[in-house]
């Protein structure tokens, strides 16, 4: 089916390039009806739910096992909850004791129930709230589609199908992906949803359209960007040729093109080996690959192990974690960064006070210092995990030197509780701090006295730079990792840094940009932290970069007067690079 062409502008959610025929799931493809029952039949309609709950749980403990075996524990620990509601006794009673009340059919019963709890939720503005009524969600249209007689049985799509729906729940991210689905377009959902950390577990490609979902028909041509958030709705040939072309460079398949690196760190053209190193949350396709390829891990966002648990995990779910973490990429070293917990970040159950403005308020290190507990026991897992000497610890959020030294003085004093007790530990494991709010940037002289090691968060200090959130639409057009404000403040970071032999990387989604990589390498960067998808082209582009021309270039590009400016020069080194190539 050919269509009118449209560019949207969507949200990045899970990074790739696709390119395939939509798939437009529609809300409520089974029709819940408001049938009386006679008192004969209402057993009837009772066992009936219990059958489809019974259904539903089985379907459930099955993609809970899929989940296990394909992305690890964390990640089949959501589907524990969503198997909590399914079999939550308390409600499936009330909606027992409705059905002989009302003498109506369970499927409507139950529909109404589900309506009455979730409005509330889906309400709120708190984050955990909303994902809380799309796990409900996704369990009761099991629950409906078996009662309804519609149930969604596997089937094989069309190769190369986009799926397009208001709702994407973790299941169906796993149900689509057993059909093999490539890619996915969401009306609703963020960037630290369940949905979101199961597509970048399996490395499929998500962007959020919110409001412009109406405008994809189903069964048309579409481009799913999801680095970009970019979608085109029935593109021209040309743009089709031309994102074949990028996915060949970008796609997730590249993965398996690490293990042919053959210089790996990569070396500039005058002798400069530029360290490399991998972002991570959750265990996934890619890490097993980057383990063998001895590829470091430069970022490990251990707050996704709230995320999956739903709450604070024990010091011995900690530890075991983080341990086969450290197996696993020995003796690659692996940077754990701390909790970089916000109020929306976690579950309704922790009590997280509600904030107007939570980029700005409680969370990372500041909040991690009032709940010394919280810290102390993370740190006790991550020191006693650490007996293979490769793991390294990262304070997210740092703004200020008090903050250094409170969390220096509280891993001292775990340090001397397992000292005490005899139990082994690194008792020299690296502390490093990230560096991602101006006023860390303009102290950075100071704050790096107190650190071993120095990374540069991009992705939050440029929206603090410039005060813009990268994820409200509104504004997002004005978030620009490459305006001459943030390349400045990178810069003054890294001399600070290298005035006091400290080493210091980028671990944001500036060190993947392959625009970006010449500069960086200019200023004198020491590691790029990325995605694993970025690798293989990052690496390539350093082994074409000399590294003292770039040094000399830098503080012209830098000295651009706008983010355009900034651009069109970085285009014309690209440019320039690209002919020597092929003259070479």
């Amino acid at each position: 089916m050919s269509g009118k062409r449209k560019v949207i502008e969507g949200v990045s959610i899970s990074s790739g390039i696709v390119l395939g025929t939509s798939f437009v799931v529609l809300p409520g493809d089974f029709h819940v009806t408001k049938t009386p029952v006679p008192v004969s039949r209402v057993t009837a309609e009772t066992d009936a739910l219990d059958q489809a709950i019974e259904a539903t749980i089985e379907e459930l403990r099955q993609m809970r096992a899929s989940a296990l075996r394909k992305a690890g524990g964390p990640v089949a620990k959501i589907f524990d909850a969503q198997l909590l509601i399914a079999g939550d006794y308390e409600f499936l009673k009330s909606v027992k004791n409705r059905i002989r009340s009302d003498k109506r059919n369970a499927a409507f019963v139950y529909n109404q129930a589900i309506s009455e709890a979730t409005a509330p939720l889906k309400q709120s503005s708190d984050h955990y709230l909303s994902q809380m009524a799309i796990d409900i969600e996704a369990v009761a249209s099991k629950v409906l589609s078996h009662l309804c007689g519609s149930e969604t049985k596997l089937r094989k799509l069309p190769p190369n199908t986009i799926v397009v729906s208001r709702v994407i729940t973790p299941n169906d991210i796993i149900a689509y992906r057993e059909m093999k689905a490539v890619g996915f377009v969401a009306g609703e959902g963020g960037t630290d949803s369940h949905m979101a950390l199961i597509a970048r577990s399996f490395t499929l490609p998500v962007v959020l359209a919110r409001d412009d979902l109406k405008a994809i028909p189903n069964s048309c041509r579409l481009i799913v960007d999801g680095t970009s958030g970019e979608i085109i709705v029935s593109p021209t040939s040309e743009e089709w040729s031309e994102y074949q072309r990028r996915r060949k460079r970008q796609g997730p398949t590249l993965l398996k093109r690490i293990r042919k690196l053959k210089v790996f760190p990569p070396v500039t053209t005058d002798g400069r080996e530029i360290g490399i190193a991998a972002n991570l949350s959750l265990p996934g396709p890619a890490d097993d690959l980057l383990a063998e390829q001895q590829i470091p891990v430069g970022l490990y966002r251990t707050e996704f192990l709230c995320l999956a648990h739903r709450k604070m995990p024990d010091e011995e779910t900690q530890y075991q974690y983080y341990s086969a973490i450290a197996q696993k990429f020995a003796p690659a070293p692996v940077t754990l960064r701390v909790f970089d917990l916000g109020y929306d970040k976690l579950s309704p159950e922790s009590n997280w006070p509600t904030e107007d403005n939570p980029a700005l308020g409680w969370r990372g290190i500041r909040a991690l210092l009032d709940m010394s507990t919280v810290f102390k026991t993370q740190i006790r897992a991550i020191l006693r995990a650490s007996t293979r000497r490769n793991l390294r610890i990262m304070l997210p959020m740092i703004s200020d030197r008090s903050e250094i030294d409170r969390a220096r003085r509280l891993i001292s004093q775990v340090r001397l509780g397992l000292r005490r007790k005899g139990i082994d530990h690194d008792s020299d494991i690296k502390i490093g701090i990230m560096i991602e709010v101006p006023s860390a940037a303009m102290t950075a002289a100071t704050l790096i006295k107190r650190a071993d090691f120095v990374s540069l968060g991009t992705n939050d200090l440029t929206q603090y730079v410039l005060a813009a959130d990268r994820g409200n639409r509104r504004v997002a057009g004005l978030y620009n990792p490459l305006h001459p404000a943030v390349l400045s403040m990178v810069r003054m970071v890294v001399d600070a840094c290298h005035d006091d032999g400290v080493p210091v990387a980028v671990c944001g989604e500036l060190a993947g940009e392959i625009l970006a990589v010449p500069l960086l390498i200019g200023m004198g960067i020491d590691t790029l932290s990325m995605s694993p998808n970025r690798i293989v082209d990052v690496c390539r582009t350093i082994k074409t970069i000399d590294s003292t021309v770039m040094r000399h270039m830098t503080r012209s590009i830098l000295a651009a007067e706008s983010p355009n400016a900034l651009m069109d020069r970085l285009y014309d080194l690209e440019a320039a690079q690209n002919n020597r190539q092929i003259k070479t």
